[in-house]
């Protein structure tokens, strides 16, 4: 038989007390790394290092930076895992100019705030005064009474405000290649149509139509002008079967301009 090396218990030992010293200090390392660990969060959720650094406001542009900072609760001294999104949409949205809008957090301190503001469609005239019309219906505080808007249509004399957003919403529908064709949009209700109004536009036609289906009608409005061949005195009828009626002996001209001067 072949002679078997026994290793006896006193060998054993030293082997034994490496091993659990061993486990011992690995278990020592890794209690000291967590508690240092726990200090160090301790330290950065108490210090400027856990605050908002960047604060980024996009897609605003008729509504200021400013305004918007002055309606959320959140500054440089926010801390950044305390952000509430959701609160601080729900507070920029209250914002008439303000379509929507999305908050985006970016580690390690930076929050975005993505803007989507309702688009002008108009200016709104009162006692000779501007004001940006929204496609919402809501208007902004006025421009410079020295200035006369060009790049929009007008609205005159509309008296009942309960209609502006319905025509708000049509001028949105339109196609701005026509709307930036129409000057003057004027509010005038006859005794059968609540609803008509007029338009004086910049190739100078003036048109009758009315507030519902206003974009649905007035889509036709470059092929008909193309059909007049030039031919200007008169009134085009944007409605379901749209036409055009020459002014009488010139009378008709004279009155629509009186009335718009007015």
């Amino acid at each position: 038989m072949e002679n078997k090396k026994v290793t006896t218990l006193e060998d054993r030992i030293p082997k034994l007390k490496q091993q659990r010293k061993q486990k011992a200090n690995r278990r020592m390392i890794f209690y000291v790394s967590f508690f240092f660990l726990l200090i160090l969060i301790i330290v950065y959720f108490q210090s400027p290092l856990s605050h908002v650094r960047t604060i980024a406001i996009k897609g605003n542009e008729v509504i200021t930076e400013e305004k918007i900072m002055s309606n959320i609760d959140l500054t440089t001294e926010t801390n950044y895992w305390s952000v509430n999104a959701a609160a601080i949409e729900s507070d920029v949205r209250k914002l008439v100019q303000v379509e929507s809008v999305k908050v985006e957090k970016v580690f390690p301190n930076k929050v975005i705030i993505n803007v989507t503001e309702f688009g002008k469609v108009a200016f709104l005239e009162k006692e000779g005064v501007y004001y940006p019309l929204l496609q919402n219906g809501e208007s902004l505080p006025r421009v410079s009474e020295n200035t006369v808007p060009t790049n929009a249509p007008i609205l005159i004399g509309w008296n009942d405000k309960e209609r502006i957003p319905s025509m708000a919403e049509e001028l949105n529908k339109l196609d701005e290649s026509i709307r930036i064709r129409i000057s003057e949009i004027h509010h005038t209700p006859v005794e059968k149509d609540e609803q008509q109004i007029t338009l004086y536009m910049n190739d100078g036609y003036e048109v009758k139509s009315r507030i519902s289906n206003f974009a649905t009608y007035m889509q036709y409005y470059p092929s008909i002008v193309e059909k007049l061949d030039g031919q200007k005195e008169g009134i085009i009828y944007m409605s379901e079967s749209p036409r055009f009626e020459p002014y009488e002996q010139g009378e008709g001209k004279e009155e629509t301009e009186n009335e718009s001067q007015g």
